[in-house]
């Protein structure tokens, strides 16, 4: 979960030029939703990030169709604008989880519901495939009214301690367990919001899954750290500082700093017990 920046484009200059690349009749049928479909952007903006309760823009089926076609079928400008959107370093990660290559652009109001944003580039975020899929066409959640999943171009990440991870010893493996908790300072809707972002992505079980993995990756380093004097100190060490290069890189609830300060509080992994992330990474 990650804020990330919103590209740098006039968005009436690329509907235009898409609409302009497409074939009659769509392309008819874009220009004469033009003033719907701009009025809908002004919208968009006005109410970010709590866009979720937006109307929908009075189109004509046809219209619909065509907006729609405008980012399915794609036109140069329209591939233009995909790779300007996913190309870019800073959205390298997927935003919504924070773990996977972003691969697909997401529209954060589903373009089944709302085809006048089929091509607005704040409403297409990056994303990998298993979020996008995983987020499918949700808005709100109907038992709060609350957004179910974070905007990443709008909706600010707290920089308290949210995301906690719990690492234990069983027997001849290592045990994680994600959750969030809510701060004493955080509004009620504020943490239902992360907590629905959380659940619905499944990121408990892809962090402790993802954690696992990494973790395999660093067993050579944590084995010098650890030397031939079974200096479980200097193991301990070592996680601080990459959880401290994690939290300036990424905040203070970045799931792989997260993990290592836990991992670092876990006397019975820094004391040769990270022997176990060896083997249950199948090294």
């Amino acid at each position: 979960m990650r804020s990330i920046p919103l590209l740098a484009v006039d968005a009436t200059d690329v509907f235009d030029e898409i609409a302009a690349a497409k074939r009659q009749p769509r392309r008819g049928r874009m220009q004469a939703a033009r003033a719907e479909v701009l009025a809908a952007y002004q919208g968009y903006e006005d109410a970010v990030p709590e866009v979720g309760g937006l109307d929908e823009a009075a189109l004509t089926g046809p219209q619909k169709e065509a907006m729609r076609h405008a980012f399915i079928v794609e036109t140069e400008p329209m591939t233009a604008l995909r790779g300007d959107l996913l190309k870019r370093i800073s959205v390298a990660r997927c935003p919504f989880c924070g773990i996977s290559e972003t691969s697909t652009l997401d529209h954060y109001l589903p373009k089944e519901q709302y085809p006048e944003f089929s091509v607005f580039p704040k409403n297409l975020v990056p994303s990998c495939a298993v979020c996008n899929t995983r987020k499918r066409d949700r808005i709100l959640d109907e038992g709060t009214n609350v957004r179910m999943f974070l905007h990443p171009c709008y909706d600010v990440i707290p920089d308290t301690e949210f995301l906690t991870v719990r690492a234990r010893m069983e027997a001849d493996a290592l045990i994680l367990s994600y959750r969030l908790t809510r701060p004493a300072e955080m509004a009620l809707r504020t943490f239902r919001h992360l907590r629905s972002h959380f659940n619905e992505l499944d990121l408990a079980d892809r962090y402790r899954r993802m954690g696992l993995e990494h973790l395999g990756g660093q067993y050579p380093a944590l084995r010098r750290a650890y030397g031939s004097g079974e200096n479980a100190e200097r193991v301990a060490e070592k996680l601080i500082e990459g959880a401290v290069d994690f939290e300036e890189l990424s905040g203070p609830n970045y799931w792989l700093a997260k993990l290592y300060r836990a991992l670092a509080g876990n006397d019975d992994f820094c004391d040769g017990g990270f022997e176990v992330v060896r083997a249950q990474a199948g090294l």
